[in-house]
């Protein structure tokens, strides 16, 4: 029965300095922790005026940054030490508390239950979750996030890492400041940016290395971007243009054939022979593939102005290997400048980028035209409609020939 009660009972804590004779006038500081009927102590590495401890407050006083570091370090332990608690305590049966300090400091185990212990684990089951060829951009925003954290630590807090026990509301406020203005990001980037974070915290609450949840009653709010396209008469200026420069012409002819298939930058690099496949009874080839970064699968009829240009650049591509890529693409940061390049020329003003393409088809080529949005959800492989929709913009275009038929009814009507 004593065993039981004291294995229910959680490890306690207490600071206190240690002289190794009454004369001194220095102390070193210690954290004493017990479990059950055993104690240990373990070194906070601080060293203080003996006379500056006020025991009854357990606190340093008259040095404000000594006590300071001496809270940080001893919640960075202690925050350790639960966590090895909680740990060994999911896998039932009893421990020591031996066995406790030693799963909490050991080499392996150093930092794993801090705020980067556990946001490096978290990145690390992330990548062992990636397939080969799988888009990279989400492992590249937590490792953007996490380097976010670590500049808004040291300038903020002259510190490297954290517990979760500190982490309040106002730092995590603190640092949706930072983002947007030290980190100068976007409301929305700052958003996302926020969403891994907390994504992190969470992970930290369900294994009990935090006593409160400080993102209790934090809003993330998006706001509503709008997606730029091409007109159709900007899509005609561009294709009617001929370049001195060869290689603004391919770029251009890239950028086309995606306005025409929807293709984002790696979906288009990785492009090859076996994803066309003729149809005999329509008598037209289709692109399928699954998306590289989401792995939804889409398919897309090969439009005419998308393989006219495919048969200029690649002659004979019907023929290739299956395993053959199609277009020889450059880097996505090259294809962009360059597409700068093509967009001055043409005296177009807004901003070309690869993606901007994707948009281009969405909204100029299938829904101005008629296309249902669950067909352009599909040929842009989406797994939601409301990501459709983001690229979906409804314009003038289609809202006149949407009712075209109802106004002629009408002004028939009122004659």
């Amino acid at each position: 029965m004593l065993h039981q009660i004291i294995h229910q009972a959680l490890p306690q804590f207490i600071i206190y300095p240690k002289r190794r004779t009454s004369k001194e006038t220095e102390a070193s500081m210690y954290l004493r922790i017990t479990y059950g009927i055993h104690s240990t102590e373990k070194s906070l590495g601080i060293r203080i005026n003996f006379s500056n401890w006020n025991a009854a407050k357990q606190k340093i006083i008259s040095q404000p940054n000594h006590d300071a570091q001496l809270r940080q370090t001893a919640a960075v332990f202690e925050q350790k030490i639960m966590g090895s608690y909680y740990e060994l305590s999911r896998h039932g049966g009893t421990f020591t508390l031996h066995e406790i300090m030693q799963n909490a400091f050991s080499e392996k185990q150093e930092d794993k239950y801090s705020l980067f212990g556990v946001f490096e684990n978290a990145i690390l089951n992330l990548e062992k979750l990636l397939k080969p060829g799988q888009s990279m951009a989400n492992l590249c925003k937590h490792r953007t996030c996490q380097q976010r954290l670590l500049n808004y630590l040291k300038i903020n807090y002259n510190v490297s890492d954290i517990s979760f026990n500190r982490i309040s509301r106002s730092f995590i406020d603190g640092f949706e400041i930072f983002l947007k203005t030290e980190a100068r990001n976007n409301h929305n980037s700052a958003m996302k940016m926020m969403q891994i974070f907390k994504k992190i915290y969470r992970i930290a609450l369900e294994n009990r290395l935090t006593d409160s949840n400080a993102f209790a009653g934090k809003k993330l709010t998006f706001t509503d971007v709008e997606m730029a396209y091409l007109t159709n008469e900007e899509i005609s200026l561009l294709m009617n243009r001929t370049f001195k420069m060869d290689r603004l012409n391919y770029v251009r002819d890239l950028f086309i054939f995606c306005c025409y298939t929807g293709l984002a930058y790696i979906d288009l690099k990785n492009l090859q022979r076996k994803h066309f496949e003729y149809n005999p009874v329509k008598k037209q080839f289709f692109i399928k593939k699954k998306r590289q970064k989401t792995n939804q699968p889409f398919i897309i009829p090969l439009f005419q102005p998308a393989e006219m240009i495919l048969n200029r650049r690649v002659v004979g591509w019907q023929h290739l290997h299956p395993d053959v890529r199609v277009f020889s693409v450059i880097s996505n940061q090259k294809y962009n400048a360059n597409l700068k390049e093509v967009a001055a020329f043409c005296g177009i003003e807004k901003n070309l980028t690869s993606h901007l393409a994707r948009h281009t088809f969405a909204t100029s080529v299938l829904l101005e035209n008629g296309v249902s949005m669950e067909s352009t959800s599909k040929m842009l492989g989406h797994s939601k409609i409301s990501q459709t929709q983001k690229y979906g913009k409804v314009t003038e275009i289609k809202i006149e020939r949407d009712t075209r038929e109802l106004f002629l009814q009408l002004s028939l009507n009122g004659k």
